[in-house]
Order: C-alpha cells, then structure tokens, then sequence
C-alpha cells in the first residue's frame, strides 16, 4: 500500500480515492515568491522615513526640534543607538524593497520591521543597559511632539509599511486558465444495474 518508507515520512496519509487526489500530498497549483514592482511605493516610503528619522536626529535642533539637546551635529551614544541606526537600517531595508531581486525584497521589508520595532521599543528598554534614560527638554506639548516625531510616530508607520510589504512577498498561489467541462444535460437511472 505505501512505498517502501513511507509511513515513517507521512504517517498520516490519506489513502488516495476517486474524489480526493492526493491533497494533502502534493500542490496542484505553482506558487511564486518573485519580487513585485507592488513594493516601490512602500520601499520609498520606509526610505523617505528614515531619511527623516536621521535629519532630525542630525539638524533638529537647528529647527527648535532637537531631542536630546539643543545643539546640531553633536553625537551621543544615545544618538546612534536610538535614532541614527535604526533610521540608516530602515533606509538601507527600503532601498532594498525598491531592488528588483528574489530575496532582497523580503530582506529589505524584515530590516525595516527591526528598525521600525527598535524605534517604537528602544526607548522603553534604553534603561536596561545603559545608567541613563531618554527624556526630551522642553515643554509637555513639545515633549509630545518630540516622542511622535522621532521615535513613535516614524517608528509605527516604518512596521505599518514593512508589515504590509513583507505580506505582497509572501507565498501566493499563481493562477491558470483552465478550460471547464460543460455540464452533462441528461442522466439515466436505471433500476437493477
């Protein structure tokens, strides 16, 4: 019944009858998982938002919209681990997404997601490894406005964009014209067959 070392390999076959062909077994439909022009927009998008996470982490301030101090083109560690890594992986991830290659795409789309989760994430567990925490300067509104426009706000639509690009690589199923049989118009039933 099954082929020498079968069972050990599907233990739970179903055994092939006129009605089910192998279904559990075997695909009859081909599947893609080739890069999609689809993703450009997110691809730029994503880049375009990490651009941003890095001017502002860079000339800010000269704007009044520094987070950490009020000075531009001073770095601190809590500079480069917070905003300007995350905005130069999200970058280099959207780059990635617009790339026409097999693997590349979903690559670029999983690198925006770390980065967009690392900008939503990292401050809350900043403390946790270093002896300090992140606190804007500031008034309440502008302290406010600093968090959405560094990090949350950047961070939760870079995940919105790389969740949504990552989904148009996926496996789908590649659709065939098929030519469908007419429909039988008459059936005989006979008695004692």
């Amino acid at each position: 019944m099954y082929p020498r070392g079968m069972w050990q390999r599907y233990p739970f076959r179903i055994q092939e009858t006129a009605h089910n062909r192998l279904v559990g077994l075997r695909r009859s439909t081909p599947r893609s998982t080739a890069w999609t022009p689809k993703a450009i927009p997110f691809g730029f998008l994503i880049a375009v938002l990490g651009g941003w996470v890095i001017a502002a982490a860079l000339i800010g301030s000269a704007f009044n919209f520094g987070f950490f101090n009020d000075s531009s083109w001073q770095f601190s560690t809590k500079q480069w681990e917070m905003q300007l890594i995350p905005g130069i992986v999200a970058v280099v991830g959207g780059f990635m997404l617009m790339t026409p290659s097999r693997g590349g795409g979903s690559l670029g789309a999983l690198l925006s997601f770390a980065a967009g989760g690392w900008l939503i994430v990292g401050p809350i567990l900043y403390p946790l490894w270093s002896s300090g925490t992140i606190q804007p300067y500031g008034s309440e509104g502008m302290k406010a406005l600093r968090w959405l426009g560094h990090f949350y706000g950047p961070g939760g639509l870079i995940l919105y964009f790389a969740g949504y690009a990552h989904g148009l690589f996926s496996r789908r199923t590649v659709v065939q014209d098929t030519e469908v049989a007419e429909p039988q118009t008459q059936r005989t039933v006979t008695a004692n067959t």
